[in-house]
C-alpha cells in the first residue's frame, strides 16, 4: 500500500523547497521529491574539490539596497535557519574592481566597480560610458520620473512595454546599452515584450536607480534550499532524492498522488515545480484538461536561454558579479532572431559570478577561483546556436580580460541541453533549456501569468511559471510563499483526503 501524505511536492527547486518547508512547518505531512541528489534546482550549488559554485550564473535579487526585503531571508527566518545560512557580503575592495564592463566602438574596455552606497554613482556612470553633461541630463530625467512614480502610477503602465516607456528619455546609447542587458538578464527576453510594471519597479525603480546588487549566501544560493528541504524531513515528512516523477495520478478527476522511480505515493494535493508544460503535457497528461486549456499550455512561450563556461582560474581574474557588453549587446526581439540566424554584435552580453569573492569558503583559499559566465541563446535543448554563443563569449571573455588565458586551469562548457537535464524536461518543441520557466512577455505576466491552481482538483503549480512576482530564483521562492498559502487554505477548506 502507497505511503500517505498530506501534500506531495515535485522538484525541491526554489518554488518547491519553499513551498514544501512552508507547509511542514504549517503542520502538514509533506513529501518533497527531487530527480537529483540535492536540493536547489537552478540555484542548485555543487561542492567539488574544495570549490563551491552554482552550475550558471545566479542572482537573488532584489539584494543589499536599503529597504529591499529578499523573500530567501524571510524563509529563513520562517524556519529559524537565519544562522544557519547566513547572507554572505563581498568586501568593498573586490566590489570596487570592475562589476561593469564597457566597450564603446572598436576601443578599450572602460570598468566601473560597484562603489560605496553614498559615492557619486551618477559621476561614475558619466565617466564609465563618456557622456557628456548634455547626455548626462535624460538619465536625471529618467531617474527623477521613475522614482516619483507611485505604485498606481506603475501599475497604470499596464499594457506598454518597458521599451516603449523608456523610448521618451532619449538615454545615450552606453547607457541605453547597460539598461538593455541588465533587462534582459533578469527577465530573460527582450525589453520589447517586457511588461512596463515589471521592468520599471524591478529592474529600475528597485536596482539600478537605488543601487541594488544580488543577495548572497554563505554557501551558495543553493544551501538556502539544501536547509528548507532538509526541514520538510526534520518535520514529520521526507524529502526523497533520486527519485524522478514518472506519472501523476488522477483519480476521479482529482490527483490522488505520484509514481516515481522509487515506488507511489499518495496525496490529495499535488504541487509541481517541474514546469507548468512537463506538469499537464506530460506528467499528468493532456486527457486530464480541456482540449482549450491544453492549446493554452502548450502555446505558452519559454524564456530565453543562457549558456557559457565555469572558468577554474589559478589566480584572481574577475570581480564579485557583473556585466560585459558594448552599445549593441542588448537583444530586442529583432536582434536575438539576428543571433539565432547567425548575426551576432561585435560584442555578445556576459554575465559571470565569481562564488568565492563572496563567500571565501567557497575556494581553497590559495588565491585560485571559479567563474561563472554566460551570454544569451535559444532555450532549445537541441539549437546549434548553442555551441556559436559559447565560442563568441569566451572568445569576448579573453577580450575583455587579457589575463583570463594566462590563469585558466579548466574550463567546462554548459549549455541549454545541460540545463534541461538538470532542471526541466523538454515537453513542447523549442523548450527545456529556458532560463527561468515561461518567459516574462506582456503576455504571460502580471495578470496574464497562469493560474497556479490547474484545471485538475488538487494540482498546483509553483515556481517561475506561476504565482510568483520579481525575478529568476527569487521569483520561484516568492511563488512557494504564494502558493503555500493557497494550498494550506484549501487543505483547510476541507479537501478531500
Amino acid at each position: 500500500m502507497a505511503e500517505q501524505y498530506d501534500v506531495i511536492v515535485i522538484g525541491a527547486g526554489p518554488g518547491g523547497a519553499t513551498l514544501a518547508a512552508l507547509c511542514a512547518r504549517a503542520g502538514r505531512r509533506v513529501l518533497l521529491v527531487e530527480k537529483n541528489d540535492q536540493a536547489g534546482g537552478k540555484a542548485l550549488t555543487l561542492q567539488r574539490k574544495g570549490y563551491g559554485y552554482e552550475m550558471w550564473p545566479v542572482i537573488g535579487i532584489p539584494g543589499l539596497a536599503a529597504g529591499q526585503r529578499s523573500r530567501y531571508e524571510e524563509l529563513l527566518e520562517a524556519l529559524d535557519a537565519t544562522d544557519r545560512v547566513p547572507v554572505s557580503v563581498p568586501t568593498q575592495e573586490s566590489r570596487m574592481s570592475g562589476g561593469i564592463v564597457y566597450r564603446r566602438g572598436p576601443g578599450d574596455w572602460l570598468r566601473m566597480g560597484g562603489g560605496a552606497a553614498d559615492d557619486d554613482a551618477l559621476g561614475r556612470f558619466q565617466a564609465t560610458f563618456d557622456l557628456t553633461a548634455e547626455e548626462v541630463e535624460p538619465m536625471v530625467t529618467m531617474g527623477a520620473t521613475i522614482l516619483g512614480l507611485t505604485d498606481e502610477d506603475v501599475e497604470g503602465l499596464r499594457g506598454r512595454s518597458v521599451l516603449d516607456y523608456l523610448d521618451q528619455f532619449g538615454l545615450p546609447a552606453g547607457v541605453m546599452a547597460y539598461i538593455g542587458v541588465l533587462l534582459n538578464m533578469f527577465f530573460l527576453i527582450g525589453p520589447d515584450r517586457i511588461p512596463a510594471p515589471e521592468g520599471v519597479e524591478i529592474c529600475l525603480k528597485n536596482f539600478v536607480l537605488v543601487g541594488g546588487a544580488s543577495l548572497y549566501f554563505r554557501g551558495g544560493i543553493g544551501r538556502v534550499l539544501e536547509v528548507a528541504a532538509d526541514y520538510v524531513g526534520d518535520h514529520g515528512g521526507a524529502f526523497v532524492t533520486k527519485a524522478k516523477v514518472e506519472r501523476i495520478l488522477v483519480e476521479g478527476n482529482r490527483v490522488a498522488g505520484i509514481q516515481t522511480s522509487e515506488g507511489t505515493f499518495r496525496a490529495p494535493v499535488v504541487v509541481s515545480n517541474a514546469g507548468i508544460q512537463p506538469t499537464v503535457l506530460k506528467l499528468a497528461g493532456p486527457e486530464h484538461f480541456s482540449t482549450d486549456y491544453v492549446e493554452y499550455v502548450r502555446g505558452l512561450e519559454p524564456s530565453w536561454g543562457i549558456v557559457g563556461h565555469r572558468y577554474f582560474l589559478d589566480a584572481p581574474v574577475f570581480p564579485p558579479a557583473g556585466l560585459a557588453f558594448g552599445d549593441l549587446s542588448w537583444w530586442d526581439t529583432k536582434r536575438y532572431e539576428q543571433a539565432r540566424a547567425g548575426d551576432w554584435p561585435d560584442v555578445p552580453q556576459l554575465y559571470w559570478s565569481t562564488p568565492a569573492l563572496w563567500d571565501p569558503g567557497l575556494a581553497p583559499g590559495d588565491g585560485s577561483q571559479v567563474v561563472l559566465i554566460g551570454t544569451l541563446s535559444d532555450p532549445d535543448p537541441e539549437s546549434p546556436m548553442s555551441e556559436d554563443a559559447l565560442a563568441r563569449s569566451h572568445e569576448a571573455a579573453l577580450d575583455a580580460w587579457p589575463s583570463l588565458e594566462r590563469h585558466l586551469a579548466k574550463k567546462e562548457a554548459y549549455t541549454t541541453r545541460s540545463v534541461s537535464a538538470l532542471t526541466r524536461d523538454s515537453a513542447v518543441p523549442g523548450a527545456g533549456g529556458e532560463c527561468i520557466g515561461i518567459a516574462q512577455t506582456m503576455e504571460q505576466e502580471g495578470p496574464n501569468k497562469p493560474n497556479p491552481r490547474t484545471p485538475l482538483e488538487g494540482l498546483y503549480i509553483v515556481g517561475c511559471d506561476a504565482g510568483g512576482k520579481g525575478v529568476a530564483t527569487h521569483m520561484g521562492v516568492d511563488s512557494g510563499f504564494r502558493v503555500a498559502e493557497m494550498v494550506l487554505e484549501d487543505l483547510g477548506a476541507g479537501v478531500p483526503a
